[in-house]
């Protein structure tokens, strides 16, 4: 999910004209005597060099003797080099992680446990992204930026529909579907949602209060199948067999090129595919918008993506990583980012906020994680959640069969010796 969403960002150009401010004081001096490097690894396409030479330039002037060297990561290939780097003698102090890669790392013992440390903000963080960085009820990653999905939709297509504004219920969502399928006719979407698009359907579950699953001490119980999850995933299908034409058995890889070619109205997609598109198709960069997505009440709660910053159990500088991440994921700096299109990582920054990132924040107010086991890769790999899905999408199974059926996979793996 993680690198997803940073990938195909360009922030670069939109934060380098971001004045450098001047230097303030932050932490307490270096514990170390002499020349000190703090080794801090970030993947690409997040923090923009503009905002690395300040919050860089903020924390030596406040720790002399200190310098800090950035490798910047690329995603594909970081797990090997992650996994080499922490056995070694000699790791990076911080560590940027996705923040579905946070809890394997927290479990093997390769993070340091940074519970007690304090941080700005840290009241008000994402809940998404503090799920996100905790194992066993301890913080191992501190939230560092997000990202998640939001209707995006043609205004055009929407004016020949008779559409002016953007639904604040998931009632309103079906009507505007549904208005926009009647205008266009054909195989045209007034939503189109591929059955198997786990991230976009399983927040109606969450919407109507079910879970995943829940952990009672060292036991997992997948929960799928409960009153609550089955209310929301009713929802969803009776959404998309009324509003989308799209194949039961496919995923969300094509969702840009639906919407591009005008064979759908809205998708639901990751914030930054507004920009994309828009690139893409100069025709429609002003012909995009976007909105939270509604729910019955209120806006949905999204699958919060996004990454959180680690540092090393091994780092001989753990004062000085704790310094440099405080500084970084403080107020100062979280704006410089929400400026450049990133979304902070604390709700009390909503007011620093504007256009596609504003969006973002408000869908963020309620935000989930996938349960926090270290054998959820297990459940993922298997495939377990899309299967559901594609089943009741396809009409090959009632939400009560699909749920129970995934219930029993998700308590076998999860629970496996």
């Amino acid at each position: 999910m993680t690198p997803t969403l940073t990938r195909r960002r360009a922030l670069g150009a939109a934060l380098a004209a971001v004045a450098l401010g001047t230097t303030a004081a932050c932490g307490g001096p270096a514990a170390e005597d002499g020349p000190v490097t703090l080794d801090v690894w970030l993947m690409k396409d997040s923090a923009p060099d503009a905002v690395l030479q300040q919050v860089n330039a903020e924390f030596q002037a406040a720790h002399p003797g200190v310098t800090v060297d950035v490798e910047i990561l690329e995603w594909d290939g970081r797990d090997v080099k992650w996994k080499t780097a922490l056995a070694s003698d000699t790791p990076p102090d911080v560590l940027e992680m996705g923040n579905t890669d946070v809890l394997a790392y927290a479990a093997s013992g390769g993070l340091t446990d940074l519970t007690g440390r304090e941080f700005e903000n840290q009241a008000t963080w994402l809940q998404g992204l503090r799920e996100a960085g905790s194992y066993e009820d301890r913080l191992y990653g501190v939230p560092y930026y997000g990202g998640d999905r939001v209707v995006i939709y043609r205004k055009d297509l929407w004016a020949k529909a008779g559409l002016t504004t953007p639904p604040a219920t998931l009632a309103e969502l079906r009507t505007a579907g549904e208005k926009l399928q009647a205008a266009h006719g054909g195989d045209f979407s007034g939503l189109y949602f591929p059955g198997r698009y786990q991230y976009a359907a399983l927040p109606f579950l969450y919407d109507t209060g079910g879970a995943i699953a829940v952990r009672d001490g060292d036991t997992w119980t997948a929960t799928l199948s409960t009153p609550q999850a089955q209310a929301g995933l009713t929802n969803w299908a009776e959404l998309i067999r009324a509003v989308s034409r799209a194949p039961a058995d496919a995923d969300e890889t094509n969702l840009s090129d639906v919407l591009a070619e005008g064979r759908t109205g809205m998708i639901i997609g990751q914030a930054w595919m507004v920009g994309s598109i828009g690139k893409e198709n100069p025709e429609l960069a002003d012909q995009l918008a976007a909105f939270p997505v509604p729910g019955t009440a209120g806006p949905m709660p999204v699958f919060l993506g996004g990454s959180n910053l680690t540092v090393a159990a091994a780092s001989p500088h753990q004062d000085l990583a704790y310094d440099w991440i405080k500084l970084m994921t403080g107020t100062r700096y979280q704006t410089l980012l929400a400026q450049g299109g990133l979304l902070p990582n604390s709700t009390s920054l909503s007011g620093v906020v504007t256009g596609i990132t504003k969006i973002q924040m408000d869908a963020a107010a309620r935000s989930w994680f996938t349960p926090t086991s270290t054998k959820w890769s297990d459940v993922d790999n298997a495939q377990v959640l899309m299967d559901m899905l594609q089943s009741i999408a396809a009409g090959d199974a009632t939400v009560a069969e699909a749920t129970r059926r995934a219930d029993d996979q998700i308590n076998q793996l999860l629970n496996a010796a």
